[in-house]
């Protein structure tokens, strides 16, 4: 973090700002993340509101519910039993009341953002295709039908019901989803909307979906309650609308009635953008959220990695946007308001922008999570007790997992010892963070490091906890997190003196030639060779799989994939090595063998084992012994940091 003397004051983050009847307390928003989180029935339940009201008391000015839906339609027959939020019938105002207390009791205003499908719906039953403005699929999905005027004007009531719906259950304001490629942005776009009647045709046409949803709702919440509509400034798509066109189109959407403008950019098939990953650059937004304040006279509100204080300063200073939405920086650190404005900086916890858990739970069907906070999701199971009785702790292994049960245990009041063999903590994080743009790794390092010295933890370094320190320390527990090593295949000629592993070129303990074949097209793999290429290395990835980057969830394997796209890395898929020669590699591929020659350096990156040992040797010796993370069994970190994290309250 920066040193104290030179942080600015944050006087425009943290002054108050009043659209329409609400008072927000300062400028910090949570925009919408889908959680999956509520019931199967829509309704919310206590971890929904606790996990909301969490943020609420870490100083949020303004909380906004995720993706509500407004249509039985797509909650029903395409979500199924997902855990999405829905306003559709009165029934679900009860819930959503005791939502809103609980957030207002916390002293932060709330929205909830009305929200329907559109073409991106699931279709789970081909007798209920997805419906949008006009038959065309979006890429990879199903053919919807085309919806009808009556429908349509059935739609815009049932956002107008959505509202009303919204205000009687205590929320300050409403959310218009207008953005990424849902329902509303369907009818805004030439990319998407080819209609020829009247809600169709010219940019008018186009907009008038929109305008009516929001002279609707205005209608039903009365003059003085906020509308946000919320839109994607550039939808990043060829043939989809850019920023100059959203600048057009930004008045009469204010016109309509729209109080606030809350700008992001992407859809939901480009969450490249969306939900914009370490590698793009923060505040990715701004001068989209800049054009439209330019062209309106209502607040303008922005995302996308705005969660850096500085950065966020100065686009308010500058007058470039007036509120900034931080999202994953608050599922990371809920209190990060609060710390902010305390002066509490190096307290922070950093979202790595990783979207491994808040994205990828989504996607893959696992609970909301998140990487470098484990109670995200879970704040009720999660809380962290003080220890019945302080124990003597030693902790084999500074990596993710080793650093998150020192921390944990620590903090309920064990005397933690924390032994790494290496010369400074992260394990693999310090390895993480050494391919392009993945700095991010290193920075949660040290947030941990900061962590750890104030929780009391004392750290031996370049210091493997050994058998002869356990019996002279005489420690109550031992945790082995002493991770995992190279996976190193029986293949003929990988003994040989041209053949490396990915983590020795990454920390530069092995220097490779020009010409290097990368085994193996995992995570692992893919950024070793995008670190090479960077270093003007010609490179070639062999991959087993007929897909590079399998082992990654949508997201960053999207992240990662266009990185390589844009590179001139040579890649083979479907083939195996089956022997390393001193110039290259024999591989086989559907049968067929083929060599690849003129190789200086094989790097091999296909995947780990557990190291593991000390835990035999010591069962003995210690009564209470834990074995976590790689050590346990080889994954991912967030895997590894949630086992540290749960393990940390278990002793």
């Amino acid at each position: 973090m920066i040193e104290q003397k030179m942080r600015p004051e944050l006087k425009h983050l943290f002054s108050p700002l009043k659209i329409k009847s609400m008072e927000l307390r300062n400028r910090i928003v949570m925009p919408p993340m889908t959680t999956i989180m509520a019931n199967a029935d829509g309704t919310v339940g206590d971890a929904f509101i606790e996990y909301y009201t969490t943020r609420a008391r870490g100083g949020a000015a303004l909380i906004t519910v995720e993706t509500v839906e407004v249509h039985p339609y797509t909650h029903n027959l395409a979500l199924g039993e997902r855990g999405f939020t829905a306003i559709y019938d009165d029934r679900f105002i009860s819930g959503l009341k005791r939502f809103t207390e609980s957030i207002h009791s916390a002293g932060a205003k709330c929205s909830v953002q009305l929200h329907h499908t559109g073409r991106a719906m699931i279709m789970l039953d081909p007798k209920y295709p997805p419906l949008a403005p006009s038959p065309i699929p979006h890429p990879g999905g199903s053919v919807p039908r085309e919806l009808t005027i009556g429908e349509i004007e059935g739609l815009v009531e049932a956002y107008a019901e959505g509202a009303r719906r919204a205000r009687d259950a205590g929320f300050d304001a409403v959310d218009v989803h207008g953005g990424h490629g849902y329902l509303i942005a369907q009818f805004m776009s030439a990319y998407s909307n080819r209609r020829i009647d009247r809600y169709g045709g010219d940019l008018l046409g186009r907009l008038r979906f929109p305008m009516d949803v929001l002279r609707a709702v205005r209608k039903k919440v009365g003059d003085d309650f906020p509308i946000i509509f919320r839109f994607s400034a550039d939808e990043r798509v060829p043939g989809g609308r850019d920023v100059n066109e959203s600048a057009v189109i930004a008045p009469y959407l204010v016109e309509a009635g729209a109080d606030c403008l809350s700008v992001t950019t992407g859809m939901h098939f480009t969450l490249y953008y969306t939900v914009p990953m370490m590698v793009l650059p923060k505040g990715l937004n701004v001068d989209a959220a800049a054009a439209l304040k330019a062209a309106v006279d209502v607040p303008v509100m922005v995302a996308g990695r705005m969660n850096d204080p500085i950065l966020a300063e100065s686009v308010l200073t500058r007058g470039k946007a007036d509120l900034i939405a931080i999202g994953r920086g608050l599922i990371a650190d809920p209190e990060l308001p609060n710390k902010l404005q305390q002066d509490r900086w190096d307290e922070v916890r950093p979202c790595l922008a990783c979207n491994q858990g808040c994205i990828g739970g989504m996607f893959s069907g696992s609970p909301f999570c998140c990487m470098v906070n484990p109670e995200a999701g879970h704040e009720q199971e999660m809380v962290i007790k003080p220890a019945l009785q302080p124990k003597r702790v030693l902790v084999a292994g500074g990596g993710p997992a080793g650093m998150e049960v020192a921390r944990t245990a620590a903090s309920r009041g064990h005397k933690v010892t924390l032994y790494e063999k290496s010369v400074s903590i992260g394990g693999q994080f310090s390895i993480a963070s050494l391919p392009p743009l993945k700095q991010g790794f290193a920075g949660y390092i040290k947030y941990v490091r900061n962590r750890l010295e104030s929780d009391g933890v004392s750290l031996e370094l370049n210091h493997e906890l050994m058998i002869e320190d356990i019996a002279q320390e005489k420690p109550d527990t031992v945790v082995v997190a002493t991770g995992g090593k190279p996976l190193i295949p029986g293949i003929p000629g990988i003994d040989g003196s041209n053949v490396v592993n990915a983590s020795e070129v990454l920390t530069g303990i092995k220097v490779t030639g020009q010409n290097i074949l990368v085994a193996g097209g995992g995570l692992v793999g893919c950024e070793t060779a995008l670190f090479l290429d960077e270093l003007g290395k010609n490179v070639t990835i062999v991959e087993q799989l007929g897909e590079l980057a399998s082992d990654q969830i949508m997201v960053p394997r999207e992240t990662l994939l266009r990185k390589l796209s844009e590179t001139d890395i040579s890649v083979v898929t479907s083939a195996r090595i089956v022997e390393i020669i001193k110039d290259g590699a024999i591989i086989e591929q559907r049968g067929n063998r083929e060599t690849i020659s003129g190789m200086d350096t094989i790097v091999i990156a296909l995947g780990v084992e557990s190291v593991n040992e000390l835990a035999a040797l010591i069962k003995n010796l210690v009564s209470e012994v834990y074995v976590i993370g790689d050590a346990e069994k080889p994954g991912k970190a967030l895997e590894a940091i949630v086992s540290g994290a749960r393990i940390g309250r278990q002793i």
